[in-house]
């Protein structure tokens, strides 16, 4: 019988290079990657600028990984339309961006797709609680979005374990993604505090070799 794998990654392919997308596709799946996440930035709510629906769109028929898309954007709600039908499994938008949350997820699930919920280092656990039970996952930022590269602020171990403890609480099964600053030497620590998915960015494209980065964070956590 197959074993469910203690933990997921998302290969983020904002810390590729955007000149050759394809290739930065390719090295994600090399490296051994679970599912794509694709950062879609504003320049507003956020301040990168990254890309629209069409990549999302063509990276959905390159890959044969599960697609998500992360709405880092000021008016989410005006996205959900341009992305209809592009080919992604899950939305993920940030409570601090709409002002009806709830109804961000209704709409959602309305297009057939799974609703997910980031939040932002400053925003407390508590905060996604009245969410918990209607959504498929939360995404912990681990730090100030849009800049890949940063170092993960101590605080979001605890935040995992207060997530976690409301998902409990709530009767929910939302997974817990932790997004920013994750790296093999703290891959151990997210999952023991009950991350369910880590997503890799500068952690596959800044490595000496690439395609062997995930088999080192693997090879960190057991």
């Amino acid at each position: 019988m197959a074993t469910t794998p203690r933990f997921q990654i998302a290969g983020s392919i904002l810390s590729g290079d955007l000149l050759d997308l394809a290739g930065a596709i390719r090295l994600c799946e090399k490296a051994g990657a679970d599912l794509l996440q694709l950062d879609i930035c504003d320049g507003h709510f956020v301040p990168t600028i990254s890309f629209g629906e069409e990549v999302v769109k063509r990276t959905c028929q390159a890959t044969k990984l599960p697609v998500e898309v992360h709405l880092m954007v000021s008016r989410p709600q005006d996205w959900l339309s341009r992305m209809r039908g592009m080919g992604h499994f899950r939305t993920i938008f940030h409570l601090e961006a709409s002002q009806r949350a709830m109804g961000m997820v209704q709409a959602i699930v309305a297009d057939g797709l799974k609703p997910g919920v980031a939040i932002n280092p400053e925003t407390p656990a508590v905060a996604l609680e009245p969410l918990l039970p209607y959504i498929d996952n939360v995404c912990i930022m681990g730090i100030a979005p849009g800049f890949a590269g940063q170092t993960m602020l101590e605080y979001t171990f605890t935040k995992i374990a207060d997530v976690k403890a409301l998902i409990r609480k709530t009767g929910s099964s939302a997974t817990i993604t932790v997004d920013g600053g994750v790296k093999s030497a703290n891959a151990k620590r997210l999952v023991d505090a009950g991350a369910d998915i880590l997503v890799v960015s500068s952690g596959i494209y800044q490595h000496a070799t690439p395609e062997k980065s995930l088999v080192e964070l693997r090879g960190m956590v057991g």
